[in-house]
């Protein structure tokens, strides 16, 4: 089989080629050397500390790609360092001020699934997985477009049995069909209006890991997120074969969730529609467990007291309200700053009246972003300003050189 890629990009928008095994990039985010692979003479890729066997499907059309690690350092960099500052000023020409600060919209993509299994009948009301699914996206997305940038990416990629587990075969560079954005119902329920199920297999992992590096490659310093809709359980483990116990994809899908939530910082909310399901190879609890683990791996579990990790849908009401919880957690830790800075090192940031301090690791603190037009919230305080009810807001007070802040 081919292999998947995960990576960090900042900036990917259509199609490439490559496939780069879940499971191998989490062994190299998660401890191996960031090194760019070279392929030894007995034909092992070094990914860090593991060696990681690479093959070709030249059939399938799939090819090995390139170390993420090298990608990931053509394309970073894209929050450029905070102006230089200004000289002081004369005496008693500045004062402290104090600016309230609100969140960017956070950016969520929506990885919303359309193989055959979205085309059977819903249990509660007899219409189509497919078609409650798409009613709960339209409403969910709709109320809330003018505060959160929604986008949609569609998988399979394929339009019929023979190509059942088709995806893009570069991983770096995926289709997307909506790119995260305000008011972008219209243009979500223009995708889905000219879509449909289609194929047998259920590519999930393949299509997080695209998700993943398509967001990790935007050039924007918002939160971002991804909400997996999905009717079946991860198959294609093969990428060829479309459907049978052999080609299930448990493992590998696991591993992706934990490499993007816990690596890439990219949160994964699982709902799923009508799971379990009679008539498959699987049994319904080892499903149930496989939906748990991965809503627990991607760090954003339904806290609903008595229900599952994963948003269990059984009506285009359930996803409609699924969405709408997801969209109160879902919270940036990006400010936007109203004005430039002109002495950017004469500044206090404070959260709930408790001061940050600057981080420019980025590591747990804050630091300018977008070019300085934005304060980034990171670590522990990104976490503490998630956690606040109603969203969060930032006091930011500034000064100058001539004026100390307390």
């Amino acid at each position: 089989m081919g292999l998947m890629a995960l990576s960090s990009p900042r900036h990917v928008r259509t199609r490439r080629s490559g496939y780069f095994l879940a499971v191998a990039a989490c062994l190299v985010g998660c401890g191996g050397s960031s090194a760019t692979n070279a392929a030894a003479p007995n034909g092992i890729h070094d990914a860090g500390s593991v060696p990681i066997a690479i093959t070709s499907d030249a059939a399938n059309g799939f090819q090995p790609l390139a170390d993420a690690a090298t990608y990931f350092l053509a394309v970073d960099g894209t929050m450029a360092p905070p102006p230089p500052s200004a000289p002081p000023p004369p005496p008693g020409t500045c004062a402290v001020e104090t600016t309230t600060l609100y969140p960017r919209p956070a950016e969520v993509l929506l990885v919303l699934d359309r193989s055959a299994p979205m085309a059977s009948a819903i249990a509660s009301d007899g219409t189509s997985r497919w078609t409650a699914t798409v009613a709960a996206v339209e409403s969910a997305v709709l109320a809330s477009q003018d505060a959160t940038a929604w986008g949609m990416m569609l998988f399979p990629k394929s339009t019929g049995d023979s190509t059942c587990c088709q995806m893009p075969t570069n991983d770096l560079l995926p289709t997307v069909e909506v790119a995260p954005a305000l008011q972008s119902a219209p243009s979500i329920s223009a995708a889905l209006a000219q879509d449909a199920p289609t194929g047998v297999g259920t590519p999930t992992a393949r299509a997080l890991v695209q998700a993943a590096n398509y967001l990790a490659a935007r050039s924007t310093s918002t939160s971002k997120y991804i909400v997996l809709a999905t009717g079946g359980e991860p198959t294609c483990a093969s990428d060829g074969l479309c459907s049978g116990a052999a080609t299930t994809d448990y493992a590998r899908t696991k591993d992706t969730v934990a490499h993007v939530a816990s690596v890439l910082g990219i949160p994964v909310a699982v709902a799923a529609v009508v799971l379990p399901t009679s008539g498959n190879s699987i049994q319904p609890s080892v499903r149930q467990q496989l939906f748990t683990d991965l809503a627990n791996l991607g760090g954003m579990p339904n806290t609903t007291p008595g229900q599952r990790a994963y948003y269990a849908i059984a009506s285009a009401s359930d996803l409609a309200t699924a969405l709408g919880a997801l969209n109160v957690q879902m919270t940036s830790c990006s400010f936007a700053l109203r004005d430039p800075i002109v002495w950017p090192d004469d500044v206090a940031v404070l959260l709930s009246e408790n001061r940050i301090a600057r981080d420019t690791s980025r590591q747990d603190g804050w630091d300018y972003g977008d070019s300085g037009t934005s304060i980034v919230l990171y670590g522990k305080p990104c976490d503490d300003a998630r956690s606040l009810a109603g969203g969060a807001s930032l006091s930011f007070v500034t000064a100058c050189p001539a004026v100390a802040i307390n």
